[in-house]
């Protein structure tokens, strides 16, 4: 064995202690309680169920891996007997029309264009019931086994079932309906009938639409992989439906200890964004008594309500974006303005065309340096990391939350920027359903125009701003302004909150900055040189590491980040425009170190990053795959990149003076690694 390749075993064998060692001490760090996404919860309603996990697995039929709790009481499982066998309309939440609400089929008989249009979108199928119309093929006699767990899912008359060993009765295989499913854009969250009325659990494995494969639930999302002991039980009701439904009322119980949740639609519909509709349609309607029925109200309650319908893209700048923001935000219910008992029975009390501010329940938290101070950022910080949501300079993180961003940026506090400058819910008849509804934006919107709408005076000099070529990556707007930052279900989103490169905010902030994420072979130093003699920033001449050679700002953000910073890296060395400004020859040993990485989701965005790649030399890795067959595969990699590569020397991106990877300086920059543990709010 020559020296070389004794190195690299040496490497792997400390690759092996970052992928199982670290994910120990995590476990032995991590709270056996999971924080709930309080940015819509409240802590005052019962905590997720909970049990031990690892004992269930062990010996399903011990008396420890009975769940003890159904809720912060303590109600024994036994003593819910009296329901353990249920009735279809105590599965789940109901859909339930009244109250003012008319529901999209009213909508659609004057408005079928506008329907048809909605009918296509992701926002509807936010959340649907689970049955012949929307059931996808993966749950239509299939069986699926995951982590040594089987799960057989088949069609049942006119529902569909799944047999698995279910946590909620201590891994006892059980036979359960699934009512509800959320997402649909990239993912299928399925939630299953419980013995617990009204009250579904999520399935503990989802389906990813890319890969067409089921992964466990947990590896969905950017947090240790290690066992949570969470059972997702009333979760729905609680925190999903809030923003996965329309106008939900969550029913809790407080003395049984269960839910009685309606909505008036599953997903979003029309009168989410729109307002309720019973007055609008009571008074254009032919037979304006048939609507009386539909929003169960009499004719004297009728005539006092108003007509309350709103276009948001009519309404002034705040009120349109609230519409948006009552649902794409990090905020916290505030339950002096509303009581819990009032909320649980009649919901949110905000309706489109007003102001969040001016409503209150719904305190949006603004979390940069002149609000940390606030009432409510001090009430949201003190139940969540700042972490959790957002960069430590305050800008949002995670994906869904762009009202947050947008709220801070310039266009909107200086201009008149609203969502809908650039989305659109109703695309023109003659748009490519499909293309639109990716991300909803008007046409021409993905590129300059977005911007150049309002900053005209940049149209017919480009280049003197950017610095860039006209028709290069490094001339659109949005590749400086709106860098891909923030992170959400295995995936980078352009960042809302609108802003510029600046180099004493990347050396005050844990956010890596535009340029970095498109030269990713550059170093911070050569980036501060660039922003120094383009547009006069301050530059003081300081490199990362000292006493060495300078490494780019990807490289160190790859091997010594937190977990957040990586996983935007290494989705950036999947992007187009950063391989082709930053070349793709030296990326591949990066993304096998990620494919190595002790969070399961960030494993996932480097297999998808390595699959870009031109050429490969690597074998397939299984993200999801143990941990010691992955590090054998990398082990076999690293040796095939090792004889078959050859590269001019780049020490910013660890290519030694031989042209070969400079794994000595990789596993001393791996000892530096920040190991503090990530929980982002997906």
């Amino acid at each position: 064995m020559n020296k070389r390749t004794l190195f690299l075993v040496t490497f792997g064998a400390l690759l092996l202690f970052l992928a199982i060692g670290i994910r120990f001490i995590l476990s032995e760090s991590t709270p056996a309680t999971e924080a709930v996404d309080r940015s819509t919860a409240s802590p005052r309603l019962p905590s997720p169920v909970h049990s031990d996990e690892s004992a269930a697995e062990s010996d399903p039929t011990s008396s420890s891996s009975v769940p003890r709790d159904f809720g912060a009481s303590g109600r024994k499982e036994q003593q819910n007997n009296s329901r353990s066998t249920l009735t279809a309309a105590v599965l789940g939440p109901q859909s339930e029309i009244g109250n003012g609400f008319v529901g999209s089929t009213t909508c659609r008989k004057c408005h079928a264009e506008a329907h048809e249009s909605w009918h296509s979108s992701y926002h509807r199928t936010m959340t649907q019931q689970v049955n012949e119309q929307t059931a996808p093929a993966a749950i239509i006699n299939q069986t699926v086994t995951i982590n040594d767990r089987t799960y057989v899912f088949e069609k049942n008359g006119d529902h569909f079932e799944v047999s698995f060993p279910d946590p909620l009765v201590g891994n006892q295989v059980r036979r359960r309906r699934l009512v509800l499913m959320t997402g649909s854009h990239h993912l299928h969250v399925f939630w299953y009938e419980t013995d617990v009325h009204g009250t579904p659990g999520q399935l503990d494995i989802v389906f990813l639409k890319e890969e067409q494969r089921w992964i466990p639930r947990e590896s969905s999302f950017l947090r240790p992989s290690v066992h949570s002991n969470v059972l997702e039980l009333g979760t729905w009701n609680r925190t999903c439906s809030r923003c996965h439904a329309t106008h939900p009322t969550e029913g809790f119980n407080e003395f049984t200890e269960d839910w009685d949740t309606r909505v008036t639609e599953f997903g979003i519909a029309c009168e989410a964004c729109h307002g309720e509709g019973a007055g609008h349609a009571h008074k254009h309607a032919s037979d304006p008594s048939a609507i009386l029925s539909i929003a169960n109200l009499d004719s004297d309650q009728m005539s006092r309500l108003p007509d309350r319908i709103v276009n948001p893209k009519h309404l002034p700048k705040q009120a349109s974006a609230d519409v948006c923001g009552q649902c794409h935000s990090i905020f916290v219910p505030d339950y002096d303005v509303v009581s819990q008992p009032d909320y649980m029975r009649d919901g949110n009390p905000f309706r489109p065309g007003e102001l969040l501010s001016e409503v209150g329940f719904s305190r949006v938290v603004r979390a940069t340096a002149e609000f940390r101070d606030t009432e409510t950022f001090q009430r949201w910080s003190s139940m969540e990391e700042l972490s959790s949501g957002f960069w430590s300079d305050g800008t949002p993180r995670i994906a869904g939350r762009e009202y947050n961003g947008l709220i801070e940026s310039p266009c909107f506090q200086k201009g008149e920027m609203t969502c809908l400058s650039c989305h659109t819910m109703h695309p023109p008849a003659e748009r490519d359903v499909n293309e639109w509804r990716d991300d909803q934006l008007k046409p021409g919107m993905r590129g300059d125009l977005a911007c150049l709408q309002c900053h005209q005076k940049y149209e017919d000099n480009i280049a003197d701003h950017t610095h860039h070529a006209v028709q290069s990556e490094g001339s659109r707007c949005m590749n400086c302004h709106m860098p891909h930052t923030t992170y959400g279900l295995l995936k980078t989103i352009r960042s809302h909150q609108i802003s510029s490169p600046s180099i004493q905010a990347s050396k005050t902030s844990d956010r890596p900055d535009a340029c970095s994420l498109c030269h990713l072979d550059k170093t911070f130093g050569w980036v501060s040189q660039k922003l120094s003699e383009w547009y006069g920033q301050e530059f003081e001449i300081k490199e990362p590491l000292e006493d060495s050679q300078p490494v780019s700002t990807s490289v160190l953000h790859l091997l010594r980040g937190d977990a957040a910073q990586r996983v935007v890296q290494i989705a950036a060395m999947g992007w187009e425009p950063a391989q082709k400004a930053s070349g793709t020859d030296w990326m591949e040993p990066f993304l096998l170190l990620g494919l190595n990485d002790p969070y399961d989701a960030v494993r996932i965005v480097a297999g998808r990053s390595l699959q870009t790649l031109p050429q490969r030399n690597a074998l397939e890795i299984d993200p999801l795959a143990p941990a010691r067959e992955r590090m054998e595969i990398f082990n076999q990699s690293i040796k095939l990149i090792d004889e078959n590569t050859e590269l001019l020397p780049r020490p910013e991106v660890l290519v030694d003076e031989n042209g070969r990877f400079d794994f000595p300086r990789v596993r001393d920059l791996l000892g530096q690694r920040n190991h503090r543990p990530i929980y982002l709010r997906e």
